[in-house]
């Protein structure tokens, strides 16, 4: 019994003292908690411009050049740009009517990013990649793509915060016309020469 009692107040006495020192395996590091927070408010604080150039549309697809830039503070982005994880399309408009569109919405669950493939942008640089939107198609959508659109894209943070949005201006392109007014319109039979003239005897 008193040997009892006596591992009990031994127990007692060992976790107080753990306590007190704070030994890792009773409670969380201060010091990486408080880097953990001054990331989050790094990246919190950032004012993120976005950029699209050169926009293509097909009817089905919109493609393009996204450039990501920060205007305020610092972020960190993945490189890859992967659509519907780092950029997604939250909004499609008809240019003519101004009316909500129905578009594809797809997930996308990628590998997390590694440490080369990570950047972190402060104001004056730019970040740019390629990317493409596939946003039509009759068999799932039901309806027939508008020729103009208006599309609002996002940018999500690591975290999952949205950082920044921007809104494209597309026009269907328009398909190339073959045949009509080409310099190359087939093969062109000569013209007859003319008959030679009698020739007099001098």
């Amino acid at each position: 019994m008193h040997l009892r009692q006596s591992a009990l107040v031994l127990v007692a006495f060992l976790l107080a003292l753990a306590a007190c020192a704070g030994l890792p395996f009773f409670g969380r590091s201060e010091d990486g908690h408080r880097e953990q927070d001054s990331a989050s408010r790094q990246d919190s604080s950032a004012e993120v411009v976005l950029e699209f150039q050169d926009p293509h549309y097909d009817g089905e697809t919109l493609s393009g050049r996204l450039l990501v830039g920060v205007t305020k503070g610092a972020l960190r982005i993945d490189k890859r740009l992967i659509v519907s994880a780092s950029v997604e399309v939250e909004s499609v408009w008809d240019c003519t009517t101004g009316q909500p569109v129905g578009f594809l919405e797809v997930d996308s669950f990628p590998r997390p990013a590694r440490e080369d493939e990570l950047l972190t942008l402060t104001p004056g640089y730019w970040y740019g990649a390629d990317v493409s939107f596939f946003l039509f198609d009759p068999k799932f959508t039901g309806t027939q793509a508008p020729d103009c659109i208006e599309v609002g894209i996002l940018y999500r943070m690591e975290n999952g915060d949205v950082a920044g949005r921007s809104r494209i201006h597309a026009e269907r392109a328009a398909p190339p016309v073959s045949g009509a007014g080409s310099a190359d319109a087939g093969p062109v039979q000569p013209s007859p020469e003319p008959p030679a003239a009698d020739e007099k005897a001098p």
